[in-house]
């Protein structure tokens, strides 16, 4: 897709974010990381092509858009508390995190090009010797799709145009009448074909895992950022350090994140 159509897109969005209904895609995109070296070149492309794709399978979802400057921890937590909230019984909660926390850049062994590590280094902790990929420690009533395993990077790469190889898998596999479970099994699958070594993952109960892809009431969010560590701060991580997607402005916790989950009584 060209530059001039994602600048189209980008302002129809500021022009106002529609009310959430209970089919809401809320992506949540960080490319432009500012006084840093980390920009991505991806997670823009990531949200138009995905945008694109499910409005052309599903039109009557709707996306309330946060980037870069507007993807902060704030709203994030703040968008993610409000579509908690109107989940009941037999809605969808879904996550799907592309983004990484990893030693070292992944390596392709074809094409596409790797542009790049969806890793944020934090200078002041030791680089971990085995980190968790995900934004959430486990999924209980809700689904969490993520780019990759624990101990491998989530790659930003060159397609027709930048992409996360996550979320370029996601969108080329995607199609009605799957389920969740289908859909993780081709792109975990064409992730390989393409010679990528992340290995996306798929977390929730059995029941929703065989649920139809975005049939019934699903509110979804959406992360195409850098991912980063700290100190845990509780004592519930085995390895001392949290995770979580790094936004515009920081961090995102996983224990900001299950928090908010777990004020709803049919998510847990």
């Amino acid at each position: 897709m060209c530059f001039k159509k994602i600048i189209e897109w980008f302002k129809q969005d500021a022009m106002g974010r529609p009310d959430y209904t209970k089919n809401t895609i809320v992506p949540i995109i960080v490319g432009n990381y500012p006084g840093t070296a980390n920009d991505l070149a991806g997670p823009p492309y990531d949200q138009v092509d995905f945008q694109e794709k499910i409005l052309s399978l599903w039109p009557h979802y709707i996306f309330r858009t946060f980037i870069d400057s507007e993807a902060t921890a704030g709203a994030f937590l703040n968008e993610l508390q409000t579509g908690v909230s109107l989940i009941e019984e037999g809605d969808l909660l879904l996550f799907i995190n592309d983004n990484c926390f990893s030693e070292s850049n992944t390596k392709c062994l074809n094409s596409p090009k790797i542009l790049g590590s969806r890793f944020f280094n934090n200078p002041n902790l030791p680089l971990k010797t085995k980190i968790k990929s995900r934004a959430l420690r486990q999924a209980n009533n809700y689904l969490s799709m993520s780019a990759c395993l624990d101990h491998e990077t989530a790659a930003d790469a060159e397609f027709e145009h930048p992409n996360g190889a996550y979320h370029y898998a996601l969108i080329k596999t995607l199609e009605k009448g799957i389920t969740y479970q289908q859909w993780h099994e081709r792109a975990f699958l064409l992730l390989k074909q393409m010679g990528f070594q992340q290995s996306c993952t798929l977390e929730g109960p059995f029941d929703l895992r065989n649920r139809i892809v975005f049939e019934g009431n699903v509110i979804c969010y959406e992360t195409s950022s850098h991912g980063s560590y700290t100190y845990d701060k509780d004592g519930d991580e085995l390895d001392g350090q949290d995770e979580g997607p790094y936004l515009y402005d920081r961090m995102v916790l996983d224990d900001e994140i299950n928090s908010i989950i777990s004020t709803n009584n049919f998510l847990v």
